[in-house]
């Protein structure tokens, strides 16, 4: 699996949550226009001290990742791991995919809209959508939804075509 943009993982911005205590977020888009988006859950490696007690502080972290490489949702999901796997190391466990839709950016427009569901992994919690673009793109029109809209969105730049 290539990168395109190595830098999306190299300077990757993390984002507070201003009215979440301890969750954080990733937006890596690696396109413009129309591809489809996961939504991933990143738990922390470490959990407890060096007593076993568990740590007070746990930081929880969402990811939303989309690429234009990848045709299938499960691509989106690969193409985040093995482009973050050394970045991770020890520091987070393998993310748990919480579901997927399709997405359209407008850069000209300033806009992103997000619609559809993952057949392999369902339905992307909605919030957790909002939360990610509303504070990663605060000057974006944002019209998120999910739809019962399930498409084959194979291109011929995507891996495995």
């Amino acid at each position: 699996m290539t990168v395109i943009n190595k830098e999306l993982f190299i300077n990757k911005k993390v984002y507070q949550d201003n009215k979440i205590e301890n969750q954080t977020y990733e937006c890596v888009i690696d396109h413009i226009g129309d591809e489809k988006y996961v939504i991933l859950e990143l738990t922390p490696y470490v959990t407890t001290d060096n007593q076993g007690k568990p740590l007070k502080y746990l930081e929880k972290r969402y990811v939303l990742a989309s690429t234009d490489t990848e045709a299938y949702h499960s691509g989106q999901k690969e193409w985040y791991v093995e482009n973050t796997k050394e970045l991770h190391k020890k520091k987070w466990r393998s993310p748990e995919c919480l579901g997927g839709g399709i997405m359209t950016i407008d850069q000209d427009n300033k806009s992103i809209k997000t619609f559809g569901t993952s057949y392999g992994y369902g339905d992307p919690p909605i919030e957790i959508v909002k939360s990610i673009l509303n504070t990663v793109y605060p000057n974006y029109n944002l019209d998120i939804t999910i739809t019962s809209e399930i498409r084959e969105l194979v291109k011929p730049k995507h891996n495995r075509y």
